[in-house]
């Protein structure tokens, strides 16, 4: 029995709504095609990993962090880059004090926030949301987790938190962001046989555009024990003792956002804000 082939149609083609540059790179790529991140996460739980202390804590401490969306990045540090972030988005003109400072209390709304204590006292205006109303707009990004196996935890922990962080100003600013999470790799079987069927591909749509999101709670979902601790595992099942001893190569997908190179918030932004016509 093998829980991925089982379960999944490892044959798929990559959906249609794909760029044919991906298609041409992936072309006869095996597939593992997930609905969202719930069916994921249960997939993970019926897999157990080789190397069990990866990432510097055990398969099933990293699985319960993933069911529960508990995030282990130092909510200083945390802070720390959401400050730089915002900074930088301010000093170019790319984010207005305004955005922080002109709220109200309302029913219904966009909201950005709840104030905890009117909840609790059953008043019905607790949701905070922007005084000011603004034309919503809807932007897919795609975050790839294939990355060289000489980046260190940190370099995928600081880069995934700027990157978050980014999306929570994108997202005060109406521009709501779907987020996708993809992994592609090359030479992923040890017998390599016909080298254009051995090449893996995945995906996991993680956030849709409305759902809620803060820096702690994607990054417990977007880290590096993604990578390193679940799709090793989904690779494990399933290739089994024909799997590369190094897991295959990184492909670097265009158009996506690599979660191992230096990410650059400013770039990011504006290029969100061009490609929906702001």
């Amino acid at each position: 029995m093998n829980l991925i082939k089982d379960n999944f149609n490892t044959l798929s083609p990559l959906p249609s709504i794909f760029l044919q540059e991906w298609k041409d790179i992936l072309d006869g790529c095996d597939t593992v095609l997930f609905d969202n991140l719930d069916q994921f996460v249960y997939t993970v739980s019926k897999l157990t990993q080789k190397q069990d202390y990866t990432c510097n804590m055990t398969y099933l401490q990293a699985l319960n962090k993933l069911k529960q969306r508990v995030s282990d990045f130092p909510e200083s540090h945390q802070e720390t880059i959401r400050n730089l972030v915002r900074q930088n988005l301010f000093k170019r003109g790319l984010i207005t004090e305004e955005v922080y400072e002109d709220f109200k209390y309302t029913t219904d709304g966009t909201q950005v926030g709840i104030d905890v204590g009117k909840y609790a006292s059953g008043d019905a205006e607790c949701v905070i949301t922007p005084s000011k109303q603004y034309i919503d707009y809807f932007y897919e990004m795609y975050i790839n987790v294939s990355y060289p196996h000489y980046i260190n935890n940190e370099t995928v922990r600081n880069n995934v938190a700027k990157l978050l962080a980014t999306v929570e100003e994108l997202e005060r600013q109406h521009i709501f962001v779907k987020i996708n999470v993809l992994f592609p790799a090359n030479n992923i079987k040890a017998d390599q046989g016909n080298s254009k069927n051995n090449k893996f591909f995945s995906v996991i749509p993680v956030f849709s555009h409305k759902d809620f999101k803060s820096v702690d709670i994607m990054s417990s979902v977007v880290n590096d024990r993604l990578l390193r601790k679940f799709y090793f595992a989904i690779l494990e099942e399933m290739y089994g003792d024909n799997l590369a001893s190094n897991y295959g190569y990184a492909i670097n997908l265009p158009k996506t956002m690599n979660v191992g190179d230096e990410f650059n918030e400013i770039e990011f932004f504006e290029s969100v804000k061009n490609n929906i016509g702001i």
